[in-house]
């Protein structure tokens, strides 16, 4: 496909829908939550879902027999859209040569939105605003891997099980997926089966293994002074994903200026001075579970 059109007057131009569509597309495919959760539409002022209990099997009834009733609890929750957004700022030497302009951008703009949407939604290490309303799997219970025992691995799939999810995928950091490499049962068989014709890193205990690109989220000491408690590693996520959903309104968006000052961190960097342009991409994305007791995040 063409690459950006850009020149010294270039300010405010956004992508083509099929630019668009090719940036979503690498996003999808690294994100562990639009990998793994149901993808539903969402329009800008958010949806309401409705939430179920499950319900028992049905009994055998005789004949004029009377037939038992079923009372499910209903609820409902409320998916709104929130922004993520980056600017990615490059110099206009990369202007000279488009494809590499283009290809450089789409690398940097999918990874960084996928990034965003798993340290938010599986670690919380990204928070979002006050009273978002948003939910995260960070504060779903934990299941420590210990030593690395066959038993401690199991314990991922039987809590998940024993909350009556369906235990059908695993979202792993990097970290996470070097302690699934190397883990085996009693008698030395991987726990991780390669699963052949796949794209998938594999199979754990029947569920669905994908790597996500979230960062280290190393251990926390305990801090007596603020209150803090310790934390472990966090390795990972699993659990019945059907209970998750996510949305987002219009894909990804992005804005092209080579006039403005960025703040980076503190320091100003005026873009027009220093010859660089700088992309802004933007994603409005929703995400809600409905029965946060059937994940597990699993820790060291």
């Amino acid at each position: 496909m063409a690459a950006i059109d850009l020149n010294r007057a270039t300010a405010g131009v956004y992508l083509t829908p099929e630019q668009s569509d090719e940036i979503w597309t690498e996003t999808l495919k690294q994100s562990a939550v639009t990998q793994l959760a149901t993808k539903v539409a969402l329009p800008g002022r958010g949806s309401e879902y409705d939430t179920l209990t499950d319900t028992g099997a049905a009994s055998w009834v005789g004949e004029t027999g009377e037939i038992a009733v079923d009372r499910p609890k209903f609820g409902s929750k409320i998916m709104k859209p929130f922004k993520l957004a980056k600017i990615i700022p490059v110099s206009n030497e990369f202007v000279r040569d488009k494809s590499a302009l283009w290809n450089t951008i789409k690398s940097r703009a999918s990874q960084a939105i996928a990034q965003g949407i798993d340290e938010t939604f599986l670690t919380g290490v990204i928070g979002l605003p006050s009273n978002s309303n948003v939910d995260s799997l960070a504060d779903a219970q934990t299941v420590s891997i210990g030593k690395g025992a066959y038993k401690d691995f199991a314990a991922i799939a039987t809590t998940v099980l024993e909350h009556d999810g369906d235990f059908n995928g695993v979202a792993l950091s990097p970290h996470g997926l070097s302690k699934f490499i190397t883990a085996t049962d009693a008698n030395g068989r991987p726990l991780l089966v390669a699963m052949p014709g796949s794209t998938d890193l594999g199979s754990f205990f029947g569920g669905r293994v994908v790597k996500s690109p979230w960062g280290h989220v190393a251990a926390v000491a305990a801090d007596s002074g603020t209150g803090q408690a310790a934390k472990p590693e966090m390795f990972g996520v699993a659990g019945d994903w059907t209970q998750a959903i996510y949305g987002t309104v219009e894909g990804i968006k992005m804005k092209v200026s080579d006039q403005a000052t960025i703040n980076d961190n503190g320091t100003a960097i005026n873009l027009w001075q220093r010859d660089m342009i700088g992309f802004l991409v933007e994603a409005e994305i929703g995400f809600v579970v409905k029965d946060k007791t059937k994940f597990v995040t699993i820790t060291a």
